[in-house]
């Protein structure tokens, strides 16, 4: 009597087995369109209670069947080409880091995420309205992002590609076109001359993080002959340091650019034939061992382009920074030295260098305030603004609307205006009195032109993401810069994962801790941009499989109709 309840038993969990094996292949069928749907498969494990004695006779007593779901979620689904440039299918292992909000208001644009890693293959992709990268079950993509030193954090984050801001590219070359002096009325005979000296309008230049820099380029004419001048190039802003650097530039009698020679070395730059490009080289440090190697190109050798003299009777602007003057142990700012406008804002100067001793030295004025106009002043060597050769206190100057000085370290100034600075070990006396702002919009212009090969600005036009995982912003200027990485993560048994809504997962004890890296990293693949991971589902296998399934389902209905007349038999035999 006990064989028939137990083949009862047996039968209806049979069926429950089979129900089971029947939602994962319906599950499997539904989502065969899902992207990065992963199909399960059932298995079949039976259950012996009734066999405690260990003998075979006991072992029908009670047996029975369940059900267990098998993922499968290191299968690889196809890769399909899709509309959206920014859907990803992962080639090979790992999967995608993905986080999930947890409000978002229309008020406000500020999207909050839960603290839960998420994981996913589902690499349908676009960007929303805020600017994130959100596949089609509504997760948003982390990765690594580019910080504000360009460096690529190590931190997981909600990738967002809004208000991408251009960043200057760094400069690899100056451009000098400058007019310097004016050319003797005879430059066969001896004639007298006062030499002259200029300064080149400072360039803004950029380092490899972006920075900005300004350098400007001083000549002084020799002494003893017109036709040579003596170029070097300067940090004009104090914030890093330039290698001394001077070079003797030579013109012809008319003016052109003749040749070019390392004052320290004495050998010619470039070349001396009619033609041939002129560029000297600069090497700056800013900070950090970053040391950023420029080229200043003069011109051409005979070219009237680039540097020349101007002629006798040309007329030539020289509004330039002025140069320090040297007498004794005093150094003076020329009168009328006019260092910014009242009315400007994040201005600058420098004079230009003068030698003492071989070292150079400038006066060096950075604004550090509009409203009231505060500046600071120090003295310092413009080629290596620590250099303990140059030492010197930074006063604070506030000027009046009319652009004359009103304080000085927070006390009405002295007449003349004074500072203090050592060089090479010697006390000066550094007379300010010349410097003052002028009221105009701005400084009158000279005839020198510095500019540099850094591309500054440029339009956001939107991203793109490439098969290493880099995410790169795309601007009009034809230029992209990288902003980000995908990153993928990788277990031990992917298998393990906990499945949850919108085809994605959760770590468990049984998959192990995640491992993640950028794309190519801890055995990950690569990524086929435009692409989408279609689902795992075999259609032909799972109908298939269907049918044997409804059989197997209808064959245990049939043993429990069978067990219950037989049942029926047993309590008629009472009547």
């Amino acid at each position: 009597m006990s064989g028939v309840f137990n083949a009862l038993q047996t039968a209806v969990s049979g069926i429950s087995a089979q129900s089971d094996a029947f939602t994962n292949l319906g599950n499997n069928i539904a989502n065969s369109q899902t992207v990065g749907y992963k199909a399960d498969s059932t298995a079949f494990q039976d259950f012996v209670s009734g066999n405690l004695s260990g003998t075979s006779e006991s072992q029908a007593d009670a047996d029975s069947v369940a059900a267990v779901t098998v993922q499968h979620v290191d299968n690889e689904g196809t890769a399909t080409a899709s509309t959206d440039s920014l859907a990803m299918a992962i080639s090979g292992a790992g999967l995608f880091n993905v986080s999930k909000p947890i409000s978002a208001t229309n008020a406000s644009t500020t999207t909050n995420f839960s603290t839960q890693q998420y994981y996913t293959r589902n690499g349908e992709f676009y960007e929303n309205k805020s600017g994130y990268l959100v596949n089609t079950s509504g997760y948003y993509l982390d990765g690594y992002t580019v910080d504000s030193s360009g460096s690529l954090g190590n931190k997981l984050t909600p990738i967002n590609v809004s208000d991408i801001t251009f960043k200057p590219t760094q400069t690899t070359k100056l451009t000098l076109s400058a007019t310097v002096g004016k050319l003797p009325t005879d430059t066969t005979s001896a004639e007298s001359y006062t030499p002259q000296s200029y300064t080149t309008a400072p360039v803004t230049t950029y380092d490899a993080l972006s920075n900005p820099h300004k350098v400007a380029a001083s000549w002084t004419q020799s002494s003893t002959n017109p036709l040579v001048w003596n170029v070097s190039a300067y940090d004009a802003d104090g914030t890093g340091t330039i290698a001394p650097n001077n070079y003797q530039v030579t013109f012809d009698s008319s003016g052109d650019l003749a040749s070019v020679v390392d004052s320290s070395t004495g050998k010619t730059v470039g070349s001396t034939i009619s033609g041939a490009s002129v560029a000297i080289p600069i090497t700056a440090n800013y900070g950090d061992n970053r040391t950023q190697t420029m080229a200043l190109d003069l011109g051409t050798i005979g070219g009237t382009s680039g540097t020349t003299m101007a002629t006798s009777n040309q007329t030539v602007s020289t509004s330039q920074a002025s140069a320090l003057t040297v007498s004794g142990t005093t150094l003076t700012m020329p009168a009328g030295t006019q260092i910014g406008t009242t009315t400007g804002s994040n201005q600058s100067y420098m004079t230009t260098p003068v030698e003492i001793g071989g070292t150079p030295v400038a006066e060096k004025w950075t604004q550090t305030s509009s409203s009231p106009a505060t500046w600071s002043v120090q003295t310092i060597n413009p080629y290596d603004a620590s250099s303990s050769a140059v030492s010197s206190p930074t006063h604070s100057v506030v000027f009046n609307t009319d652009g004359s000085v009103k304080t000085f370290d927070g006390a009405a100034p002295s007449s003349p205006l004074t500072a203090t600075a050592t060089v090479n070990g010697t006390a000066y006396t550094v007379d300010l009195s010349g410097a003052s702002l002028s009221t105009n919009y701005a400084l009158d212009q000279d005839t020198t032109s510095l500019t540099t090969d850094s591309v500054t600005s440029g339009n956001y036009e939107g991203v793109s993401i490439e098969s290493d995982g880099s995410i790169q912003a795309q601007f009009d200027n034809g230029y992209t810069q990288l902003i980000g990485k995908v990153a993928l993560t990788t277990f031990h048994d992917e298998n393990g994962l906990h499945a949850v809504d919108g085809q994605a997962y959760l770590a468990t004890s049984k998959s192990g801790d995640p491992e993640t890296g950028v794309v190519g990293e801890n055995g990950t693949g690569t990524l086929s941009v435009g692409y989408t991971e279609s689902s795992t589902t075999d259609l032909t296998s799972d109908l298939s499989a269907l049918i044997v399934t409804q059989e197997a389902y209808t064959a245990n209905t049939k043993i429990v109709t069978t067990a219950d007349t037989l049942l029926q038999t047993t309590i008629g035999m009472k009547q």
